[in-house]
């Protein structure tokens, strides 16, 4: 029996170590997105985190600004935004900013003229 009972915690272990990979993350990844990044470029700021593990409970890893820096984090859909391959000739207007903005499945998503609600891929 104690046999059996160390073989399964090795085996819940093995899996546990597994499970950012199934879901899609690299592992110390948290879940949850970046919020995109609007914001002038300062080549001259270093980066302040290279990972999401030293950043706070409630924050990611995320470039912004051109560096990277501890962001808070906002929830993402599941799915792929589509790849937009036009070429915008009016100003960019973003009609939302993140994914909660956005009804039911649709994801906020960079088109060639700014982000809009755009169904996953």
């Amino acid at each position: 029996m104690r046999a059996q009972s160390l073989l399964l915690l090795v085996a819940l272990l093995g899996l546990g170590s597994q499970l950012p990979a199934a879901l899609g993350r690299r592992k110390g990844e948290k879940p949850g997105g970046c919020p995109p990044d609007d914001g002038p470029c300062l080549l001259s700021v270093p980066d302040q985190c290279l990972h999401d593990s030293q950043c706070p409970s409630r924050m990611k890893c995320c470039r912004q600004a051109c560096f990277l820096q501890c962001v808070r984090k906002v929830s993402v859909k599941m799915g792929r935004c589509p790849e937009d391959r036009l070429r915008c000739l009016s100003p960019v207007q973003h009609l939302c900013s993140k994914d909660s903005d956005c009804q039911g499945r649709k994801r906020c998503c960079l088109g060639a003229c700014g982000r809009d609600c755009r169904n996953p891929v």
